[in-house]
C-alpha cells in the first residue's frame, strides 16, 4: 500500500524521519515545481534524482514545502555511488533547511535578469567555482536560466551567486521585453492522471490562468483575457507544465 499526501499538511523533515524509522526499502516520489525521487533502503536514503547530481537532488528535497508525494515499497532500489554522501546530506537537514530559507530570502524571484556589473578597478579574488557561475553571464540572462545552465545543484549555484553579488560583480533587472515568441504559439491543454489531479497549484495567478484552460484558447489569447503580460503568462505556464497540470499542444494555422 502507498504512502501519499500533500507536504501542505505533513512537513517534509517529518515525511522523511518516518520513513527513515520503518526501514522500509522503496521509492518517494515528490511533485512540486520539479519531480523528484528518493530511494530508501532498510530506511536509508541511498539514491535521489531530479537536480544535478543525486546529493543536489537530495538538497532540493529538503527545501520542500509544498506539492504532493507518493511512496512506494519495492524489493530492491538501485544504490548511488554517492550514498553516503545523500545519507550525510539527510542528517544536516536542519542546517541545509536554513541554507535555502537564506537563499530564497535573498533570490525571491527566478524569473530577473542579471547582468555583469562595471568593473571598478579593485582587486577581487574569485573562486573557481565563481568563474564557473560568471562564464554563464556572457549576455544577459534570467536567473531560472543561470540555474538550469549551471553545473552545480540549484542550492550550490545560489550559494556561488550570492559570494559574486556580495563581490558586486553582478547586477539585477526586471525583463521588459514583452513580445511573442515563436514558442508561445501553443494551445495549453489541461492533463489527466494521479499526479495532475493531486497536485495543487499556488498562487492566485496561476489559479486563475489554469481556470481558463479549456483546450482550445492559445496562450495569446489568455494572456490577453487576463490583461496580463506575455512574459508574466510564460513563467504561470511553465509553473504549470513543471506541475504537470498541463501540456502544449503546437498551435496550426
Amino acid at each position: 500500500m502507498a504512502l501519499s499526501g500533500d507536504l501542505s499538511d505533513v512537513d517534509i523533515k517529518t515525511l522523511l524521519n518516518l520513513i527513515s524509522q520503518t526501514k522500509d526499502t522503496g521509492k518517494l516520489t515528490i511533485k512540486s515545481d520539479s519531480l523528484i525521487n528518493v530511494y530508501f533502503k532498510g530506511g536509508h536514503p541511498i539514491n535521489a534524482d531530479g537536480d544535478k547530481t543525486p546529493v543536489s537532488s537530495m538538497e532540493k528535497v529538503l527545501s520542500l514545502n509544498k506539492g504532493v508525494f507518493e511512496f512506494v515499497k519495492t524489493d530492491s532500489v538501485q544504490e548511488s555511488t554517492a550514498a553516503l554522501k545523500i545519507e550525510e546530506t539527510f542528517s544536516r537537514i536542519d542546517s541545509i533547511r536554513d541554507q535555502w530559507k537564506t537563499m530564497k530570502s535573498q533570490f525571491p524571484n527566478y524569473n530577473v535578469i542579471l547582468n555583469l556589473a562595471e568593473a571598478k578597478g579593485e582587486e577581487i579574488n574569485l573562486t573557481a567555482e565563481d568563474w564557473s557561475i560568471l562564464s554563464l553571464v556572457r549576455v544577459p540572462t534570467t536567473l531560472a536560466e543561470l540555474v538550469r545552465q549551471s553545473p552545480y545543484g540549484e542550492l550550490k549555484t545560489l550559494t556561488v551567486l550570492s559570494d559574486i553579488f556580495s563581490k558586486k560583480l553582478l547586477t539585477v533587472s526586471l525583463i521588459k521585453d514583452d513580445s511573442l515568441r515563436p514558442e508561445d504559439v501553443v494551445i495549453p491543454v489541461k492533463e489527466s492522471g494521479y499526479f495532475a489531479a493531486n497536485t495543487p497549484i499556488y498562487g492566485e495567478h496561476n489559479l486563475a490562468f489554469y481556470k481558463r484552460i479549456d483546450n482550445r484558447k492559445d496562450f495569446e489569447t489568455i494572456c490577453k483575457e487576463m490583461k496580463m503580460s506575455f512574459g508574466e503568462g510564460r513563467e504561470i505556464l511553465k509553473y504549470l507544465v513543471s506541475q504537470g497540470k498541463v501540456s502544449l499542444r503546437k498551435k496550426t494555422r
